[in-house]
């Protein structure tokens, strides 16, 4: 039961951080590259609650995913923060700029987010 909670919470931060690291590495070809990084964010996104088990309208874990919500929430907002220049010394770890990672961060918000609201009790 504990390790079901525990995928449910750190399998969306695992897929968003794998496409982090990916997506500045595919920078290449201009028109190719945005067609690859959309197939594969989109497969991304629609692999995340089969993995995590949640699959039915109506899941029991699917409310834990306000947790992973809740720190990309946190990571898009400190990157916010840097971009208009307040230093926060605790989110300085979250910061990165690259409009890739951003791209990926806030579309696992969006996603998570309509999840959550689509699978509540």
């Amino acid at each position: 039961m504990f390790l079901r909670k525990l995928v449910v919470i750190l399998l969306p931060l695992l897929m968003a951080a794998l496409l982090c690291l990916i997506f500045p590495l595919m920078d290449g070809i201009p028109f190719w590259t945005e067609v690859l990084k959309g197939v594969t964010l989109g497969v991304a996104l629609a692999l995340v609650l089969p993995l995590c088990g949640a699959t039915k309208k109506r899941e029991p874990f699917a409310g834990l995913l306000w947790v992973p919500l809740m720190m990309l929430i946190l990571a898009v907002l400190s990157q916010y923060l840097a971009v208009i220049g307040i230093e926060v010394p605790v989110l300085h770890m979250l910061r990165t700029g690259d409009s890739n990672v951003i791209l990926v961060e806030s579309a696992f918000i969006g996603f998570l987010a309509v999840t959550l609201i689509r699978s509540r009790r």
